[in-house]
């Protein structure tokens, strides 16, 4: 069986749902495979969780929204499934080390900006794990 096509089929799935709910249960039935075998897959795969690959995504995908364009970030953290700004700004943080509103002060203007948060996810996520 071809995992990693499976895996890069729900890469892009999730990619292209990012702002929008994305459940474990349905990636798995979307790739023929329990819940639990897909999780390992897509682990052995990518290199991360499920559930982290979406979240730092998610992160990455608001981060350049903050910078590039004028939204509030109530909306930006409503939009990538964040039930509060508050909650939205505490994992912005912990991950970021700045509040959403700092990091836009910071980097605005610089469309080139990009953090790469593989290895500064996955060593924040680790601690808090």
């Amino acid at each position: 069986m071809d995992y990693r096509s499976k895996v890069g089929d729900s890469l892009k799935y999730i990619e292209e749902n990012l702002n929008g709910k994305i459940d474990l249960d349905d990636l798995a039935k979307r790739a023929y495979l329990s819940k639990y075998h897909y999780h390992r897959i897509f682990h052995k795969v990518s290199g991360e969780s499920v559930t982290r690959y979406i979240t730092r995504r998610r992160m990455e995908k608001a981060a350049g929204e903050l910078v590039q364009t004028d939204r509030p970030i109530i909306d930006i953290a409503l939009e990538y499934q964040y039930a509060s700004q508050e909650s939205f700004s505490r994992a912005f943080l912990k991950i970021y080390g700045l509040t959403p509103g700092k990091y836009r002060k910071r980097y605005s203007g610089n469309s080139n900006h990009v953090i790469d948060l593989s290895s500064r996810f996955n060593r924040t996520m680790n601690m808090s794990a």
